[in-house]
């Protein structure tokens, strides 16, 4: 349930602010140098093998199996660190093992990529002065789903779409009654009529999706406001863990800086070798980080070489 609200809140907070509710199909889509990964991977003798069918950085994590779209978002996720032949093939490899009666119809991820490939084409609806926010969600939201239909049947486009379409739909009726409303207690009881009508599994999920969406809007203010509006919707103690929760992503956001400093003094070393080089970066991770994250630095080892590069 909580993956299912936060994929909601995606969603919830896309349409109410205008965002393009498709800008999560690029979040994923980082740029990897595999080449200098492999070399240092290779030096460690603690570092296993990964799994044909994953990506160094999927490694450390289960194949998402909650639904067909899951499964495919997980195996694309990859991009980046492999090209798109590789991937398809790991999928092909994870479908064969698979019990025929869940395998997945791998032409359906064909047709996934493809409509993936689509969305980058699709143009966002400009605003002119008075053209409200709603009506341009509204023409985006249409544009989805005729994209949709060009790749999917009516029942593939149900089951991969159909939770995410409604839902839109609801924010836009949300936007709608607003406007409609006499005053705010009449929005309010048509608004919660149109939730009422929801299967109970999507009231509670579109309930969740609203909290972490207003728990999101806290991030940029001061850690005073912060704090009091994250402890007037999730209580003293809730808000207490998401304080030291910041920390420590600041911490460790401030430590692989610094680590990321003195890697790329190692490696701009002229006086050594590459094997020297790729002994003493190895050193340097292991003095400072916990070998459990060994992955995850690697990561983003890969991400700062690109952007260098780049």
């Amino acid at each position: 349930m909580k993956k299912t609200a936060l994929k909601i809140s995606i969603i919830f907070a896309t349409c109410i602010i205008g965002i393009c509710i498709f800008a999560a199909v690029i979040l994923n889509l980082h740029l990897f140098n595999t080449d200098k990964a492999a070399l240092l991977s290779t030096t460690s003798a603690s570092m296993q093998t990964p799994p044909a069918i994953k990506t160094a950085s999927q490694n450390d994590t289960n194949i998402d199996v909650d639904s067909n779209r899951d499964t495919f978002e997980y195996f694309l996720s990859g991009l980046g660190e492999k090209d798109i032949d590789t991937l398809k093939k790991n999928f092909t490899a994870f479908n064969e093992q698979q019990n025929r009666t869940v395998k997945i119809d791998e032409a359906l991820f064909q047709q996934y990529i493809d409509y993936k490939a689509a969305l980058f084409a699709l143009e966002r609806t400009t605003s002119n002065g008075a053209a409200s926010v709603n009506s341009q969600l509204s023409a985006m939201h249409q544009q989805l789903l005729e994209i949709q239909q060009q790749f999917f049947t009516p029942e593939q486009q149900q089951a991969l779409f159909g939770e995410e379409n409604q839902l839109r739909e609801l924010a836009l009726k949300q936007q709608e009654l607003k406007h409609q409303a006499q005053s705010p207690a009449d929005y309010q009881q048509l608004w919660q009529d149109e939730v009422n009508q929801l299967p109970p599994n999507l009231q509670e999920s579109y309930r969740n999706a609203s909290l972490l969406n207003r728990l999101e809007l806290t991030k940029d203010m001061d850690t005073q406001s912060q704090f009091l509006i994250r402890e007037e919707l999730v209580g003293s103690e809730a808000a207490m863990r998401l304080t030291n929760l910041d920390r420590k992503r600041e911490s460790f956001k401030q430590q692989i800086d610094e680590y990321l400093v003195e890697r790329e003094k190692i490696l701009q070393n002229e006086n050594s070798n590459q094997y020297d080089k790729l002994l003493a970066v190895q050193t340097l991770r292991e003095l400072t980080f916990e070998s459990s994250q060994y992955r995850r630095i690697q990561a983003l080892e890969n991400i700062h070489d690109q952007q260098v590069t780049q």
